[in-house]
């Protein structure tokens, strides 16, 4: 754990000092460390006693084993906790109006959004269906009340002329194969972070994604990622499985920071003109994928979503093929 504890400390500060610096810091820490137990901060849900339902834990127990995430499981937590705090009710008293009023409150005492506040209903009604569907409640009272509406940012994805500005700011075979991996697979960045040389099939140009809900789906590479990805492999001089690792020793993994952090150097650098995060070339793929005749269907099992609605959302068919289309179709 100490060693990890190092190398871990080290990828944060690799772009921050020079090579001189980073060997001095890399020993230094080193000897400092060798003298301490390290152990690594747990992420375990704490359950609290009291104003919680017995069942509360199942409920958590079940969404793991169903793969909800670990960042979704402690954003149910802290709402859910909330919650029941300011209830104090046996959650078999709790009626809709104590949920709507609870909603008020909270919105107006916090400043929320109504993004905020409805994604809050939703997990208070996921919860509470839960509970109905495997009988511990009668009835979910959240049921009745309706999504809270709220305006949705637009999205928009990169235009040609800034993908190429993005392609032309890369300064290092890396910086292509991560750019031109995001694009060709429209995968999520902890779908890159997990990928591993041997998820790649070159022959079938084909990529084993592992990802949101622990599911692995099929993506692929387009002619400039199978390029860029064996350009980048070729040079390669570590051991380690990862697609993508540090530029510097001891070349560990490539992690969801550093990968966000260098998509967010290179879009400065392309002078774009906006920021630049690999969800957005997510979305580009997605919207590029539908702009030219892919069916939503298909654009919907390349993303890995579950809803088609979704999809939809990641990508908005644009208005002028839109138009297009009406012409073509609408005579």
């Amino acid at each position: 754990m100490q060693e990890q504890f190092v190398n871990e400390f080290m990828t944060k500060i690799t772009d921050i000092v020079s090579d001189d610096v980073l060997n001095i810091v890399y020993k230094q820490l080193m000897l400092h460390v060798a003298a301490y137990e390290i152990k690594k901060k747990s992420t375990e849900i704490t359950i609290y006693e009291g104003y919680l339902p017995e069942f509360y834990k199942v409920f958590f127990v079940t969404r793991k084993i169903e793969g909800m995430s670990m960042k979704s499981l402690e954003l149910y937590n802290m709402v859910l906790k909330d919650f029941f705090y300011c209830l104090n009710k046996k959650v078999e008293e709790i009626t809709t109006n104590d949920i709507r009023v609870y909603l008020y409150k909270v919105q107006k005492e916090r400043q929320l959004s109504n993004a905020t506040l409805d994604s809050r209903r939703t997990i208070i009604h996921s919860f509470l269906e839960w509970a109905a569907n495997e009988q511990y409640i009668g009835s979910n009272p959240c049921r009745s009340i309706r999504p809270i509406k709220y305006e949705r940012p637009k999205r928009n994805p990169l235009t040609g002329i800034e993908l190429e500005k993005l392609r032309n700011a890369c300064e290092t075979i890396r910086d292509s194969a991560i750019i031109e991996f995001l694009y060709s697979t429209g995968c999520r960045v902890t779908e890159m972070e997990r990928v591993d040389i041997t998820d790649v099939d070159f022959a079938k140009k084909e990529v084993l994604l592992f990802g949101k809900g622990n599911k692995h789906r099929i993506s692929y590479l387009n002619a400039r990622a199978e390029l860029a990805l064996k350009k980048y492999l070729k040079v390669r001089q570590d051991t380690n499985s990862a697609l993508f690792v540090s530029d510097r020793k001891p070349h560990d993994r490539l992690k969801k920071a550093a990968i966000e952090k260098r998509v967010r150097q290179l879009g400065e650098m392309s002078g774009i003109g906006r920021r630049v995060y690999p969800h957005l070339i997510r979305h580009t793929t997605a919207t590029d994928g539908l702009f030219r005749g892919m069916p939503v269907e298909e654009v919907q099992k390349l993303l890995g979503h579950v809803s088609i609605t979704t999809t939809m959302i990641y990508a908005e068919v644009s208005e002028v093929n839109t138009k297009n289309d009406h012409k073509k179709y609408i005579i």
